[in-house]
């Protein structure tokens, strides 16, 4: 390794350093690659180099789409398809986590850096994450201004809300096992989503037991003090996503979503705490108004659900939904007690 290879890797993040090879450069690029020892890896960033130095004229990668300034491409090689997501750095604090690795408020959530390290850490840790080949970096004055993720292609796999909005009710409620296993596998990791819907499960039609795949780690909070919190999260977020909000429904669909917790986390005993925030992330959209960070690494007995649901309500996606009924909220789990619920005939 020369002088100039060993400074590119001082101060990188140790998830590059630790599981990567580089960061290597192919002649006349403006791109550096972070290579896994995978059999896909270097010729998928070699394919990728040429289509990006090549005014992304057609090099066996196809442009599926862009969305807020990110683009996401079909790779075509000829050791195998590979998805690609490019990511810019619009802002120099975005710029310094990317390059530090940091993942924080000041730093940003969102970078290339902190995608590989929470997608990883999803794959070691479930059965449900994917592996990363590439990390491409286009450089400048010694910070990356974009970034650009390589792995593996997920076929014919579909999203879960495109498949559950297709099939029948009773393929869903056979569904309910598999998703219940995947988020008791995050439970177990104790980390939390913060964008786990339905278009960020991957799932064969074929084989809906071994084919689901949690994609878009960007957002990711992992070693979460309170993992019950975090099932609470992921449960209402994606009944709300796959099933809508309706509240004439809301009182079966919570019964469903206390079910799911009990059977994830094997409590039978719900507190009032993760009660509440099954009720408000089944009603609410909470991203925007409720730290869901700090949520899972505070104390338990520190949750005031009645103000969460407070802070949910200030966003103008939340004004129309009638409030929470909290005695009848308490009074409703021991009468559902003893019924098994289904999901909501509509």
């Amino acid at each position: 390794m020369t002088i100039s290879d060993r400074q590119r890797r001082c101060g990188r993040p140790d998830v590059l350093r630790r599981q990567f090879h580089g960061p290597i450069r192919f002649p006349g690029s403006d791109w550096q690659w972070w290579v896994a020892n995978e059999g896909h890896a270097l010729s998928a960033a070699r394919r990728m180099d040429a289509f990006l130095g090549n005014d992304q004229n057609d090099q066996g990668v196809n442009t599926l789409r862009t969305f807020k300034s990110r683009s996401i491409y079909h790779l075509h090689d000829t050791t195998g398809d590979c998805f690609a997501k490019r990511i810019p750095l619009l802002t120099l604090r975005k710029r310094i986590g990317a390059l530090t690795g940091h993942q924080n408020v000041l730093l940003g959530f969102d970078h290339g850096s902190a995608e590989v390290s929470n997608t990883l850490f999803l794959h070691e840790h479930t059965d449900y994450g994917l592996p990363v080949y590439c990390l491409g970096e286009h450089m400048r004055h010694g910070l990356p201004l974009q970034q650009l993720l390589i792995q593996p292609w997920l076929g014919e796999s579909v999203g879960l809300k495109t498949l559950w909005q297709t099939t029948t009710p009773e393929y869903r409620q056979r569904l309910l096992p598999h998703i219940e296993k995947l988020l008791g596998a995050l439970y177990r990791a104790r980390l939390l989503h913060l964008d786990l819907h339905g278009g960020n499960i991957m799932i064969a039609q074929e084989n809906a037991v071994s084919k689901l795949h949690v994609i878009d780690c960007d957002k990711m909070a992992v070693d979460v003090a309170q993992p019950q919190v975090a099932t609470a999260l992921h449960i209402g977020k994606l009944l709300r996503e796959l099933e809508g909000r309706r509240p004439e429904h809301f009182l079966q669909q919570l019964s469903l979503a206390r079910h799911m917790q009990r059977r994830i986390t094997g409590n039978r005993d719900l507190s009032e705490e993760i009660d509440g925030v099954l009720a408000i992330s089944l009603r609410y959209r909470m991203s925007k108004t409720i730290s869901r960070r700090r949520l899972v690494m505070s104390p338990l007995n520190a949750i005031d659900c009645q103000a969460l649901e407070a802070q949910a309500r200030l966003t103008y996606k939340n004004a129309d939904m009638p409030f929470i009924d909290w005695q009848r909220l308490k009074d409703s789990k021991s009468d559902m007690e003893h019924i098994v619920p289904t999901l909501p005939s509509y």
